[in-house]
């Protein structure tokens, strides 16, 4: 996938253009949906049986990818991930049989750090935490239809007081479209939210942020997996990030095993603490072991 970006000449303040790329992007996207050949029903029933799979297997399970990457641009920083979601209520307990709809109840909690391995002291700059409580919805329909929904709100924080206090709540929809193009699948899956409340220290973080992120993946499970991520506030403002990942032993479960992983981002908001900052180029390389 192609990966441009312009930045404007103005006096000092850096913009990145996405409302170009994005609208490139999903027709793009379209495009391969629309002209990709229908997904056989057995090919469906796999996809099906593979997203319900996490929720029908153990109550812990992986939520977000989980990686360490090294790299950077003018300093060298690590850029580390961990998450997991958790199903709240058993398939059999007896709360579910009187509230079918609580069985895809989940708690998820994701946390994401940077570390200023430059420095004398390696200080971590900063540290993201998010909680999330949210049910998903399988439509087991094809096409135009998503393959399921995830409806929830979020909080995240840096964790800091005063000044260098960060934190605000979302409530978010988030579909998932799976397809497949050229043998690999195509996953798309905009998560949309609406922000609840904010820090006094980042009023303006929709400015930067948006109220959308375009997610977008093209890959095989047993080869090169990419996935993107696309952030545009106003004025100009967004951010993108790329994962490329590759596994480099036997997947244990799920999207779990063992991966050589690099990852890219420009724009601004790399950590909750910058998020109305631009950050130059970051290229760094790692290891997951959840893409």
């Amino acid at each position: 996938m192609a990966y441009t970006r312009i930045l404007s000449k103005g006096a000092g303040n850096k913009q990145f253009h996405l409302p170009a790329i994005i609208c490139y992007t999903t027709l793009l996207v379209t495009c391969f949906l629309l002209s990709a050949p229908a997904i056989s029903s057995n090919d469906q029933n796999e996809i099906n049986e593979e997203i319900e799979s996490e929720d029908s297997g153990p109550a812990l399970s992986v939520n977000e990818p989980v990686y360490f990457a090294v790299g950077g641009s003018r300093d060298m920083k690590a850029r580390f991930q961990f998450s997991f979601k958790y199903r709240i209520f058993d398939q059999d307990s007896w709360i579910v049989e009187k509230a079918n709809w609580l069985s895809s109840t989940h708690f998820s909690y994701t946390q994401t750090s940077l570390w200023n391995l430059s420095q004398e002291s390696a200080p971590f700059e900063d540290t993201s935490y998010k909680p999330s409580l949210f049910w998903d919805t399988y439509t087991h329909k094809e096409g135009a239809f998503p393959a399921y929904i995830r409806t929830g709100v979020e909080h995240e924080s840096n964790g800091q007081s005063g000044d260098e206090s960060r934190s605000l709540n979302t409530a978010y929809v988030w579909p998932f479209w799976v397809g497949e193009w050229h043998g690999r699948q195509l996953l798309l899956a905009p998560k949309a939210y609406a922000y609840l409340s904010k820090d006094d220290n980042n009023r303006n973080i929709e400015e930067y942020r948006g109220n959308v992120d375009l997610n977008l993946e093209y890959g095989t499970e047993d080869s090169w997996l990419l996935a993107s991520m696309f952030r545009y506030g106003g004025g100009g403002r967004g951010s993108v990030q790329l994962d490329l990942s590759y596994p480099i032993r036997t997947k244990i479960f799920a999207r779990t095993g063992g991966y050589i992983f690099a990852q890219l981002f420009n724009g601004y908001g790399e950590s909750l603490i910058t998020y109305d900052e631009h950050q130059d180029t970051q290229l760094r390389i790692g290891f997951a072991i959840v893409r």
